[in-house]
């Protein structure tokens, strides 16, 4: 399958993506006051660019944003649920897409009590199925603070490849970031596949980190 035209419209499942436990599905303005929440803990906001003192109107205009980038073609975002209370948990998006070379980069983010849990897991191996699968996408990358080890073992559950160090590559709170750069092929997600989700503890950057 061959990759989508640049500034193509995203068209996202019709039905949410599940895998047991974790859900992802479009994003609604009852997420709201959840993100809001989701946002304020310490460890999203020191390891992704989530301003400090988050509040109602960041997360009303990332919802209403959302739903821009994706009839822009620019990125995918979803929010990640419960499957049990429906609670919001996270997000997740496919973003940065580089169409010529079917190739996109995901970022993400879980709420503090959602850790441990293989929630994280399960999200990136659900959105990289269907990226992979409805979008045509051959390789997506995925970016970790070198000092964000969780992050970095939640990649390699989810079938991940640690490709390179890349240095003073990203800038947070005013202060250049080493990164650990994976990549992931279809045939890596495969593989994967039948790993263990459980005893997963992360959160990562992208830009559904910017929520």
């Amino acid at each position: 399958m061959i990759g989508m035209a640049s500034g193509a419209r995203i068209v996202l499942p019709a039905e949410p993506l599940s895998d047991g436990a974790t859900v992802l599905r479009p994003w609604r303005e009852s997420d709201i006051p959840r993100l809001v929440a989701i946002c304020r803990d310490e460890e999203i906001m020191r390891w992704t660019r989530v301003p400090t003192a988050y509040g109602i109107t960041a997360a009303r205009a990332w919802v209403d944003e959302s739903r821009a980038l994706v009839q822009d073609g620019i990125s995918a975002p979803f929010a990640i649920i419960s499957s049990t209370d429906h609670e919001l948990l996270g997000s997740i998006s496919l973003v940065r897409f580089t169409w010529e070379h079917a190739r996109g980069e995901v970022g993400y983010l879980l709420a503090r009590e959602a850790r441990g849990l293989g929630h994280a897991t399960r999200a990136l191996r659900l959105i990289c199925a269907w990226g992979f699968a409805s979008l045509g996408l051959e390789r997506i990358e995925l970016l970790a603070a070198t000092g964000n080890g969780a992050s970095q073992r939640v990649a390699e559950r989810a079938g991940f490849t640690r490709e390179a160090v890349l240095r003073s590559y990203h800038m947070l709170h005013e202060a250049p970031f080493d990164m650990v750069a994976f990549g992931l092929l279809p045939g890596d997600a495969e593989s994967a596949g039948g790993r263990s989700g459980t005893g997963v503890r992360a959160d990562s950057i992208g830009s559904s980190a910017d929520a």
